[in-house]
Parts: structure tokens; C-alpha cells; sequence
């Protein structure tokens, strides 16, 4: 009986010296945590979409107080800007303000709408995906299931009449969730310049004259004809597909009118309601 209660005796004190310590340690070890933090933090739009570089907003305000930038935030944008320097006591900077567009236009007669009729799979763009190689479509274009709309927390994406994905950029705030969704690579987050209505194309299909017709007839074709008439030389073409470099576009507008397929148009004049878009 002796033997079991000093055990006993024993084991707990044992116990209670290793709580102490712990105690202790926890104390010695402990990291205090800036309190501006939190206050940073409930100045973010809580959108966590990572488009400022950091994992989430909570990520950013750690990294504000560690000396990063205040004006990384695109969906908070200069206000938020404001506020967090502000709270920091440094200048805010300039916002880069950046908008999401859906590299593709489409056409009501479009391949992958008929194969779409026969389509017994789950109603989406990233399931539809698996079966590109079956296609006769173009491989390269919105699929028009809406797993982007589905995904934008804003309401910044709705379908047209052709089934493709467009962005309202007077809603979009550039969170960029929706350039990870698609499946095809088609959303991507493009700055605002300071040009007027830069050209952008758009289009992805890296298909050849006539096949990339038959798959789209709203399709850049690879003809060069832009890359001709551009007096800044800012034009290329790879894998068959025009590109633009909107850094250097001056809006001038002579590569919209030259393309002979009319997949060239104004960067964010791309509304919910599309129809033909204007050329100039």
C-alpha cells in the first residue's frame, strides 16, 4: 500500500513539475503578435483570394507590419490603401488596378454547344475538360458551363448568349479567383493602362486557319495581319494566336480594324449583354 502511494505521490509530482515548466516556457517563448494586426486585418475586404501575394488577408497584415506595401490589395483598392497606411503611418502608394477578362468570344454556332447536347456528364467546365480530346471543337475556348461565374463571391461574371463567360468589369474588383477555375487558362487579370481603350485579343484557340474556322468563327486565325499594321511593334504571334502586349499598345486601334476575324477589341468594354463588339 506504501509502494502504490508513493508511486502515486511520485508520478504526480512529476506531472506537476512538468506543467510548471511548461507554464514557464510557454511564457519565456511566447511571440507577442502586433496588435495592429487585427485592425489591418478588419481593413482587407476579407476576400483571401491571395491576388496581393500573401496567403490571405491575415497573411498581408503580417506582412504590412513586417514592411511590405499597402497597396498590393486590388480588391480593396486605394481606399483600403488609405486606411491601412494610415494605420501604419506610411505613404500608401499607388494601386494597380487590374481587371479580370475571358480570353475567348465564341459564336452561337459554336461545335462545342451541339457536342454539349450529347454531353451526359456533370455540368461542368473542369469535368467537360477531361473529355477535349473526343472534341472536334476548339480546345482552347470557353466551354460556357459557368464554374467561374459559380466561383466569383461578386457577381462580376454571367454568361452572354453565346454561352462564354464575360466580365463586367464595373463590378470585377480583380480578386483573381476566377483565373484558377477555368480550366482552359482563359481569365487572367490584366492591368488598366493608361491608354484609352488598349486592344486586347480575344482569343486562345491555337488551332490553324481553316480548322481554328471551323471550330469558331469569332477566332484569331494567326494571319499576322495585326502585327503588320502595328506602328509599336508590340504585336506577336504564338502557337498560331496573336498577343498583345498592352504595355506598349497606344489604343491607336489599327490592329481591331486590320483583323479580318474581328477577335480583336478594346480591353474592358466587355459587357454582360454583348453582341457584335465595336472595332472602333
Amino acid at each position: 500500500m506504501d509502494t502504490l502511494l508513493l508511486t502515486i505521490a511520485v508520478v504526480g509530482g512529476i506531472g506537476l513539475v512538468g506543467a510548471i515548466v511548461l507554464v514557464v516556457a510557454s511564457k519565456a517563448l511566447a511571440v507577442e503578435e502586433d496588435e495592429r494586426i487585427g485592425t489591418l486585418v478588419s481593413l482587407l475586404p476579407a476576400a483571401n483570394c491571395g491576388s496581393c501575394g500573401y496567403p490571405g488577408c491575415e497573411g498581408y497584415a503580417k506582412a504590412m507590419v513586417d514592411g511590405a506595401p499597402c497597396n498590393l490589395c486590388g480588391p480593396g483598392g486605394p481606399q483600403a490603401a488609405q486606411e491601412l497606411a494610415k494605420v501604419l503611418g506610411v505613404d500608401a502608394g499607388e494601386v494597380t488596378v487590374k481587371r479580370a477578362i475571358v480570353a475567348c468570344r465564341g459564336v452561337a454556332e459554336r461545335i462545342v454547344l451541339k457536342e454539349r447536347e450529347g454531353y451526359q456528364g456533370a455540368p461542368s467546365c473542369r469535368v467537360y475538360a477531361t473529355l477535349e480530346h473526343l472534341s472536334n471543337s476548339c480546345t482552347d475556348g470557353c466551354i460556357g458551363y459557368g464554374d467561374c461565374m459559380a466561383s466569383c463571391p461578386y457577381g462580376a461574371i454571367a454568361l452572354n448568349k453565346n454561352s462564354v463567360a464575360v466580365v463586367d468589369p464595373a463590378i470585377c474588383i480583380g480578386c483573381g479567383l476566377c483565373t484558377t477555375i477555368c480550366p482552359r487558362h482563359l481569365i487572367s487579370l490584366q492591368e488598366k493602362s493608361d491608354v484609352d481603350e488598349v486592344s486586347f485579343v480575344l482569343c486562345h484557340n491555337t488551332l490553324m486557319g481553316k480548322r481554328a474556322l471551323e471550330a469558331c468563327a469569332n477566332t484569331c486565325i494567326g494571319c499576322r495581319k495585326c502585327t503588320r499594321v502595328c506602328p509599336q511593334k508590340c504585336i506577336t504571334v504564338e502557337n498560331n494566336v496573336a498577343h498583345i502586349d498592352i504595355s506598349q499598345c497606344i489604343g491607336c486601334k489599327a490592329c481591331m480594324r486590320a483583323c479580318p476575324e474581328g477577335a480583336i477589341y478594346p480591353l474592358f468594354w466587355v459587357p454582360h449583354t454583348a453582341e457584335d463588339l465595336p472595332k472602333d
